[in-house]
């Protein structure tokens, strides 16, 4: 609070003091009062007033910067009530009142928030299974009958993919509660990226992919949860298969090594790149690129789930990336 524009704001009681000034001046005039003794109670009336003035201002100074220097060390602002001393003037009660009113019309809106989110979240989870019935008998079908213009019609190709965009609805919709459903344990690095490699088998040996798991055969093992790392690296190497460059076979590298202490798990392929100026926003989410304007799966979620589900199973993730030359994406133990 600033003195003077308080002043400014109780102008009124200024002209008022004023206005009972000049009075009371007049009054001593007609009865022959001294001129000292009309200065003495100009003075005198001007001196309590402001000293009144001041005394309420710096009351209610108090109270506000008591409020706001509570309130700047919350990180839930609206918290604040809970934390502040009990008032012992009229404004202070009031002031209290009007904020507990506001914390509780905001919990209430939380609480209904969370609500609305959980239950829609369980509506996607249970659709998610639900659709996954009817993906899994049409790839049955396709598989027992081994047309060969069903083979080259691509149809099961397009089958996977919806069944990729699901499993990433269904991990999107997790996202936000990982601790529920994560577990950390010893896991061997080596098997999942081998069951992520073989369920793109198909779309790999098209492609004349070649896989590079240099010394993670040896059975190398981190701290983490197998199913939500698996899903990690099922989103690394999608981007990869994605954004494979059209003049060579795709090279999948996989390799360990040490940063600051920590383990780190490179993915890397050799694929179109990233350029510099955007390689900062890769995590963002729904961010594409240059190059995804030209890829019609391209979503810019993918990257965005693994940054998300990497923080919260205790991990990092980085990317290091140049444009034609290939990508290499980190993930930090």
């Amino acid at each position: 609070m600033n003195f003077p524009r308080y002043i400014k704001e109780h102008i009124y009681h200024v002209i008022a003091c004023f206005f009972l000034i000049v009075t009371t001046d007049i009054f001593l005039m007609t009865i022959g009062g001294s001129a000292p003794l009309m200065i003495y109670v100009t003075l005198a009336c001007a001196f309590c007033f402001f000293f009144c003035l001041y005394v309420d201002y710096r009351k209610l100074r108090k109270l506000f910067d008591d409020v706001q220097s509570r309130t700047d060390t919350l990180d839930k602002k609206y918290l604040v009530p809970e934390v502040m001393e009990k008032a012992d003037s009229q404004e202070g009660e009031m002031l209290m009142s009007v904020l507990r009113k506001a914390e509780v019309s905001m919990s209430d809106n939380v609480a209904a928030y969370r609500r609305g989110s959980e239950e829609y979240r369980d509506y996607i989870e249970t659709w998610v299974h639900e659709v996954k019935i009817p993906i899994s008998a049409s790839k049955m079908i396709i598989e027992n009958h081994g047309d060969d213009a069903i083979a080259e019609s691509g149809i099961a190709d397009e089958i996977d993919r919806i069944e990729g965009f699901v499993e990433q609805a269904l991990f999107y919709a997790r996202s936000s509660n990982v601790e529920k459903d994560f577990f950390i344990k010893e896991t061997e690095l080596s098997e999942i990226i081998k069951g992520v490699i073989s369920k793109r088998r198909k779309t790999l040996i098209p492609m004349h992919a070649s896989i590079d798991m240099g010394d993670l055969q040896g059975g190398k093992k981190i701290l983490s949860d197998g199913k939500w790392l698996a899903f990690i690296v099922s989103q690394i190497v999608d981007n990869s298969i994605k954004y494979a460059s059209g003049d060579r076979n795709l090279k999948l590298s996989f390799y360990m090594s040490e940063e600051n202490g920590k383990g780190v798990l490179n993915i890397s392929d050799n694929g179109v790149g990233i350029k510099s100026a955007e390689i900062s926003r890769a995590f963002d989410k729904g961010f594409t690129g240059s190059n995804g304007r030209t890829e019609r799966a391209s979503t810019g979620i993918g990257l965005y789930l693994c940054k998300k589900l990497c923080l919260r199973l205790g991990h990092d993730i980085a990317v290091e990336s140049e444009e034609g030359e290939g990508t290499t994406v980190k993930i930090m133990f």
